[in-house]
């Protein structure tokens, strides 16, 4: 088991379609089963997919802001294709070195995210189906596609402000559930925020994410 990087400070990416101030659903999500829920841990296994990523240096903020709309600009119609591709949840962020063509593309979330001293690797999750192979090629050579394939990841949920403090307190919560349960994780830190900065605080869903072996 690795230890949790220094800097699990990220913010979610605010720019997600279809959210509301309410807390609604902000889009669509990979599919995924519960295997274990225990208050606000779950252990969840995903189905393949693909993702669309580019790393961006500079702070926290401004590397995930470049990194965000660089792969905007990419499922807006900055590809091979001049496609729209609609945008799902989770937009994944990592930290670099750790871990498409005329159609539409759907927009998923959440927004996941975790630091490198070099750089942020921000990542759109593509819709559901949606392959590197079948993918629009992007036009910018910043970004990439690749597959990921199915994996288990535990998560921790909270809500409110996702600060680097409750963020790494909650990561601390987690490591520590997952200790106790003999469960062993790569390491790979992240934090996943589903909704804008202008839903309402306490209605706000984010969560810690790691990937187990």
């Amino acid at each position: 088991m690795q230890t949790a990087p220094a800097l699990l400070t990220a913010a979610a990416i605010p720019l997600l379609a279809g959210c509301s101030v309410f807390g609604g659903k902000a889009a669509e999500e990979p599919p995924y089963d519960v295997e274990r829920a225990v208050g606000d841990i779950e252990i969840r296994t995903y189905s393949p997919y693909a993702i669309a990523t580019t790393v961006a240096k500079g702070s926290r903020d401004d590397a995930l802001s470049e990194g965000f709309l660089r792969l905007f600009d990419y499922i807006t119609g900055d590809n091979a294709v001049d496609a729209e591709i609609a945008m799902t949840a989770p937009v994944l962020a990592a930290p670099d070195g750790a871990p498409f063509e005329s159609m539409e593309i759907a927009m998923t979330a959440p927004v996941l995210s975790e630091a490198s001293e070099a750089g942020w690797a921000v990542s759109f999750v593509l819709p559901d189906g949606m392959t590197a192979a079948d993918a629009p090629r992007p036009l910018d050579p910043a970004v990439t596609i690749e597959d990921r394939p199915p994996r288990r990841i535990a998560t921790y949920r909270f809500a409110g402000f996702n600060t680097p403090t409750k963020a790494e307190k909650n990561r601390t919560r987690l490591a520590e559930w997952l200790d106790a349960e003999g469960l062993a994780h790569q390491g790979d830190w992240s934090v996943a925020g589903y909704h804008p900065p202008w839903t309402i605080p306490w209605l706000r869903r984010y969560e810690v994410w790691v990937t187990l072996n």
